[in-house]
């Protein structure tokens, strides 16, 4: 029924089946993996919510594919106060990061090509890249310390069939913060291959 790049194996694994065991325990539990904003702690203004909501503009509908333009500028002021140029017709807000990664993907790629990720690393990338028909290939965090990018690996990795290198700062779970020699070692690298 569905296309052939969704026959994904949905057996249990031993990390499910662990997860399930603890959960059916009561254990307390930390998800490293939860982005929902509203299921973090963090406070609103329900009254303020309530209020826009209540306003009759609310309820027109004017889609606008690259997002509200509001909140465009908003976001170009923002790193304007911070000293980078971000033009606004330049600016595509996504409801998520999934979804900016699959955007990525879709055009940066053609099918069979490859994206670089960390190792650890956010557990969705393989299924984002999976449903745009994008292969993933890991390059390896090390620890000494903290999380560092393992540069020679990252080196091996590299193939004819890479279009980018995926590095998250900071890093899902590990944390690592990737430092500015590091970035400028990346471009380096990137420059150096068409990346």
């Amino acid at each position: 029924m569905f296309a052939d790049r969704t026959k994904w194996n949905l057996a249990p694994n031993r990390l499910s089946e662990a997860l399930e065991r603890h959960r059916a325990a009561g254990k307390p539990l930390v998800d490293l993996t939860a982005s929902n904003p509203t299921e973090c702690g963090f406070a609103y203004d329900e009254r303020a919510i309530l209020e826009a909501l209540g306003n009759p503009a609310a309820l027109r509908y004017e889609p606008e594919p690259r997002g509200l333009a509001s909140a465009r500028q908003a976001v170009s002021k923002y790193y304007a106060a911070h000293g980078v140029r971000a033009d606004v017709d330049d600016i595509l807000l996504t409801t998520s990061t999934s979804e900016a990664y699959s955007y990525v993907f879709r055009l940066l790629c053609n099918p069979g090509d490859e994206v670089l990720v960390p190792a650890p690393s956010y557990p969705l990338f393989e299924f984002l890249a999976e449903i745009q028909d994008t292969r993933l290939v890991r390059y390896q965090l090390v620890y000494d310390h903290g999380w560092e990018i393992d540069f020679h690996a990252l080196e091996q990795a590299i193939s004819p069939r890479t279009r980018a290198i995926i590095v998250v700062h900071p890093n899902n779970p590990t944390g690592h913060f990737t430092k500015r020699s590091q970035i400028q070692k990346l471009n380096l690298m990137c420059a150096a291959r068409g990346l």
